[in-house]
């Protein structure tokens, strides 16, 4: 029988004081001072153009163009 922590590694923590000790990269922006790199959720009632605004935003920066 083998152990259930085989080939695992050990999960590395730090404490609150280092998190906030430690600095960050500064932000990159993919819509300038709008929507900054990582993952976003867009959220609203139904039928009022999320998809369309997504899109929208999406050609925008694709074409280089202002938002």
């Amino acid at each position: 029988m083998t152990s259930l922590t085989q080939g695992q590694k050990d999960l590395h923590t730090i404490d609150a004081d280092t998190l906030t000790a430690t600095p960050l990269p500064a932000l990159q922006y993919v819509v300038d001072q709008l929507i900054p790199q990582g993952l976003h959720i867009l959220a609203g009632a139904p039928k009022v153009g999320k998809s369309w605004l997504a899109l929208w935003l999406c050609l925008q920066v694709a074409e280089g163009k202002p938002v």
